[in-house]
């Protein structure tokens, strides 16, 4: 039993799968905060919530399974998925097939049942880009990253479309720091893993080549951009004047990591920058719901 969970868990990638839908408890919370700033407590409702998380999880694990059921031959190739359970054949194609039917089904009648329509169409919409786009398009690419940073900035989006009905400038806003937030995250991976990805025909730099200049330049400047939309729920009184206070100190060390990137070039910076990515949107999002 323990080989068998640990085998699902690496089919659907569950330490990355919570950080994901993790954003969609902080879209949810804003919701609520944005609906009612005197007491969003008033419009918090565990229904809602566990519907919009665990929905949310249930069909993040059915896009990722169907994912590596799609890429299972190329997996084969790189030395970073080598391993996966469907490559070793320690979960059948088969029993892959009827699990991420189930789970992508079972995630989209559950926001069906507990949350809105918006909700739930963005839900069934992140599983067809990501599915039937983005992992295809890998191959023929890069601009894949573009099409591929679209389910994953669609969590904020669906909690926060849980509550309030309607994708208005809030949750653009929400989104867009979510889209623009994966360029530098996905492109210091790419830069890490670029000699492994290529062995399985992967152009995944913004450059469409390898490790230089043009592409250093490009994850500068979506970091210029998404450090751009975090001040933007401030200054439209969505997120209170105290957020600043860790939005643009983290803005500064994100940005000084990207800008050290172009100028080194060196896979060590890239580390730091990925580093500083994952520290940036949890705490940002924070801020906007505590301070």
């Amino acid at each position: 039993m323990k080989q068998l969970i640990k085998n699902y868990s690496q089919l659907v990638k569950l330490r990355l799968t919570a950080s994901v839908v993790a954003t969609s408890a902080f879209g949810y919370i804003l919701g609520c905060k944005i609906n009612n700033n005197e007491n969003w407590t008033l419009d918090f409702s565990w229904v809602e919530f566990l519907g919009v998380f665990v929905g949310g999880l249930l069909i993040v694990f059915s896009s990722n399974a169907l994912n590596q059921l799609v890429e299972i031959e190329n997996d084969g190739k790189m030395s970073r998925t080598a391993r996966r359970p469907l490559v070793e054949g320690r979960i059948s194609i088969k029993d892959a097939r009827v699990f991420s039917m189930l789970t992508g089904l079972a995630g989209i009648i559950l926001l069906a049942l507990t949350t809105t329509f918006t909700a739930t169409l963005l839900g069934f919409l992140s599983l067809l880009i990501y599915v039937f786009i983005y992992t295809p398009m890998k191959q023929v690419s890069p601009f894949a990253v573009m099409i591929g940073a679209i389910p994953g900035a669609l969590p904020p989006l669906i909690g926060y479309t849980a509550v309030i009905p309607s994708i208005d400038q809030p949750g653009i806003m929400l989104f867009l720091l979510q889209f623009l937030w994966q360029f530098p995250h996905f492109w210091a991976i790419a830069w890490l893993l670029h000699d492994d990805y290529q062995k399985a025909g992967y152009w995944l730099l913004p450059s469409g080549g390898g490790r230089d200049k043009k592409s250093g330049f490009q994850i500068m400047i979506y970091t210029v951009m998404l450090c751009l939309v975090a001040l933007m729920p401030v200054y439209y009184k969505i997120a209170g004047v105290n957020a600043l206070l860790v939005v643009i100190p983290l803005s500064f060390y994100f940005l000084f990591k990207s800008w050290r990137l172009f100028q080194t070039l060196e896979i060590r910076e890239a580390k730091q920058l990925l580093y500083a990515s994952l520290l940036y949107t949890p705490l940002v999002f924070l801020s906007y719901i505590i301070l």
